[in-house]
């Protein structure tokens, strides 16, 4: 028990920065590093964010059953996000290199990829639930 709080308590603790470094990088740069990212460090600090948020979501502890699911679900939620962050900086700034687009492109696409992994297992589980009620599992 005293391990699943501990593990719990780390991944909010992770959901919880991740989100101050997606939302307003300033705040937790400042309170780190007592200095405001400028120019790329600001994207990096959001990408960071992102991959913090996603670690968090990943490893909270939920039912044995849908690890597979929340593993798809962390992963889900960093590409997807990763994708529009870096989307946002080719059209709204100038740090564009050479490989920003084709970044974007690779990560909508396992985004995508793993969109169906979600519609998969409430079939499955829908299919379960209902043999378990008429006796058929």
């Amino acid at each position: 028990m005293l391990e699943r709080s501990v593990v719990k308590t780390a991944a909010w603790l992770e959901i919880i920065a991740g989100s101050a470094f997606l939302a307003a990088p300033d705040l937790p740069c400042r309170l780190l590093f007592a200095a405001a990212p400028e120019g790329i460090a600001t994207v990096l600090a959001r990408f960071a964010g992102v991959g913090l948020l996603a670690l968090g979501i990943a490893c909270l502890p939920w039912a044995a059953a849908r690890l597979l699911h929340r593993a798809a679900l962390g992963l889900f939620f960093f590409n997807s996000v990763v994708a529009i962050l870096f989307a946002w900086v080719g059209l709204a700034t100038t740090l564009r290199g050479v490989l920003l687009w084709p970044v974007v492109a690779l990560h909508t696409v396992i985004a995508a990829a793993l969109l169906p992994q979600f519609l998969t297992v409430k079939i499955v589980s829908l299919a379960v639930s209902g043999q378990e009620r008429t006796g058929k599992l």
